[in-house]
């Protein structure tokens, strides 16, 4: 049997005839399907409407942040209340001012989201061989990745600008050790992964006149690729193929949070922003939609504590 394709006049007729919760299910169903740009943005503004009418408001709000994630002048696709035209405004004026706030002259730009023809292309060569150059390349391999995955500004902005301060200040064995395991942390956190054979093509590429002596024995290892094909990530925010349409709302509503971090009180933020990478690791690691379920409760109480 042939399942009819859920389209957005389906689930606009729901909601008129004031099945919201039908309809929300509905959009949970679309988003199994393979999707456009313009279907992604219009399931989101739904889910957004749909959400602040069965009075679920701060997920109503992250719906509604990735439709203008995905296009900043999105606009809602029929009339609403005043309450939820206002609701829509505020998400949007907090998105801006997000993504507008300046980056250090030194940070790379990074394009508005989903304009990936603006990104960096081709080999990012390093400036030397040394482990500060290795590593600089490494943050501007990452830059280049998630700026195709129209991830950028606010806090991973802010996270990969305080990396390349940190890569180009330190100097101690100790400061080094600290430094590269958080780049670690973070290209696990976003399943990023220049490896070492990139890492051994573009040093090859290095003039000679830019080696330095004992570049060879500053080298770190990289991160490796999964030992085997089954424990490779079934898409790019790191989900497994079997759930990997609820996994990834999860991924990206726990991305939204992230960029939320910056208002927790300084004295929380570390717990919070652990807390968090927490959740990450299990979404991704799911592999059932019960698993999946438990998460996403933990990501409200997550939210409930710190928001």
């Amino acid at each position: 049997m042939v399942v009819p394709k859920i389209t957005i006049g389906t689930i606009r007729q729901a909601r008129r005839n004031g099945e919201y919760e039908k309809a929300l299910e509905l959009i949970g169903l679309a988003r199994q399907s393979p999707l456009d740009t313009p279907e992604l943005l219009a399931l989101s503004l739904y889910e957004g409407i749909l959400l602040y009418e069965v009075g679920r408001f701060v997920e109503s709000g992250d719906a509604f942040e990735m439709a203008l994630l995905i296009r900043p002048e999105a606009k809602l696709p029929e009339p609403v209340s005043p309450k939820i035209e206002s609701h829509f405004e505020t998400v949007r004026k907090k998105a801006l001012l997000e993504t507008s706030t300046p980056t250090p002259p030194d940070a790379r730009q990074k394009p508005s989201p989903g304009a990936s023809s603006n990104c960096p292309t081709g080999h990012i060569i390093p400036n030397g061989r040394t482990l500060q150059a290795q590593q600089l390349w490494r943050l501007a391999m990452m830059n280049q990745m998630l700026c195709v995955r129209g991830i950028q500004g606010g806090a991973v902005a802010g996270r990969l600008s305080e990396f390349k301060a940190q890569v180009s200040k330190a100097s101690s064995p100790t400061e080094w050790v600290r430094v590269i395991q958080e780049i670690d942390q973070f290209a696990r956190e976003y399943s990023l992964y220049p490896f070492n054979s990139d890492w051994t093509h573009v040093k090859s590429l290095v003039p000679e006149e830019r080696w330095e002596l004992g570049d060879e024995d500053q080298d770190v290892a990289l991160p490796e690729p999964p030992a085997s094909a089954d424990e490779e990530p079934a898409s790019l925010l790191g989900c497994r193929a079997a759930v990997a349409p609820d996994c990834e709302r999860l991924m990206r509503r726990l991305l939204l949070l992230q960029n939320q971090l910056p208002g927790v009180e300084t004295a929380n933020r570390f717990t919070a922003r652990t807390e968090l990478l927490h959740l990450g690791k299990k979404v991704r690691e799911a592999f059932s939609s019960e698993t999946l379920q438990a998460a996403s409760r933990d990501i409200d109480a997550w939210q409930s504590r710190w928001h």
